[in-house]
């Protein structure tokens, strides 16, 4: 969500791009402040805290989408956001999820690099026998 706003807000002057990204960031100065807290910690802060800010961001949104062009990028960006809000929001209601999957795609990066050398990259059956440990498929380019 917030990488779609971000390039927005990069490539010029965008305000409502520039505007969601700092509703985006008061989330996550939130998540800065209770990180290392236990689960239950957090969920109460985050109902305290975060469920406010998440019932103001989405009409906001919804409002935004209402006044630009349905053909731009940033209005693509808007009902990105709000296609997934259920799922972007069920961090609220349960401390031990994370705002983000930052943590899980910096976990899984190290497999992917191990991928990119491996004979056929892009292929997900050459990821899936690397993650289960099976020899890697017959090719001809593997005969010789």
């Amino acid at each position: 969500m917030r990488r779609r706003f971000y390039e927005l807000a990069a490539a010029g002057p965008a305000p409502i791009a520039s505007e969601a990204l700092r509703h985006i960031a008061e989330l996550y100065r939130i998540e800065d402040d209770i990180r290392g807290q236990t689960a239950e910690a957090r969920h109460a802060e985050r109902r305290e805290r975060s469920r406010p800010l998440l019932a103001e961001f989405e009409p906001w949104l919804r409002e935004k989408l209402g006044l630009i062009s349905q053909k731009t990028k940033l209005a693509e960006a808007i009902r990105y956001t709000l296609s997934r809000w259920e799922g972007l929001a069920r961090f609220i209601d349960d401390g031990r999820i994370e705002i983000d999957s930052n943590v899980v795609e910096r976990s899984i990066r190290p497999i992917g690099k191990r991928c990119a050398k491996a004979p056929f990259p892009k292929s997900s059956l050459w990821l899936g026998r690397l993650l289960v440990g099976a020899p890697a498929p017959i090719t001809p380019s593997h005969n010789g």
